[in-house]
């Protein structure tokens, strides 16, 4: 089996391990695309807020504001817009139809949207299944 050494680690790696034309591995490689991505939280932030929904900064985190900094389903705290890009836990919900930014959700309640195909029908469908058969409810709740 042919390997290379890695300029970075410099351990000896398969070739698997490395990109073509590349002298560092792929997971050297990705812990600079890690650090270098967030060196910059705000101007990444600000550059994938402008390029996905056409929302500045600022309004982005006017929304968070209007919000009371809570997620507008479950109300779990969101802190600003850092957190955004440093756990990924926070996302701008938009109407994929007509890319309309609906507000600021927690990962979670995201997926709970997409899983239902943003369908109302099966989020009260559902609402009905747990009223009838038993729901789940947090201590604290």
């Amino acid at each position: 089996m042919d390997t290379k050494t890695c300029i970075r680690c410099g351990e000896d790696k398969s070739l698997d391990n490395f990109y073509a034309r590349k002298n560092q591995c792929k997971p050297c490689l990705r812990e600079l695309q890690f650090l270098y991505r967030n060196s910059r939280p705000n101007f990444n932030l600000s550059h994938n807020l402008k390029q996905r929904y056409g929302i500045t900064i600022e309004e982005y985190q006017t929304f968070i504001a209007n919000q009371n900094f809570a997620c507008a389903i479950c109300t779990v705290e969101i802190s600003d817009a850092v957190e955004y890009k440093a756990g990924r836990s926070v996302v701008v919900d938009h109407n994929h139809e007509t890319g309309e930014v609906r507000g600021i959700l927690c990962s979670k309640c995201n997926l709970v949207l997409g899983h239902a195909r943003e369908s109302t029908d099966v989020l009260y469908r559902a609402i009905v299944y747990l009223s009838e058969r038993g729901a789940y409810t947090p201590k604290g709740n």
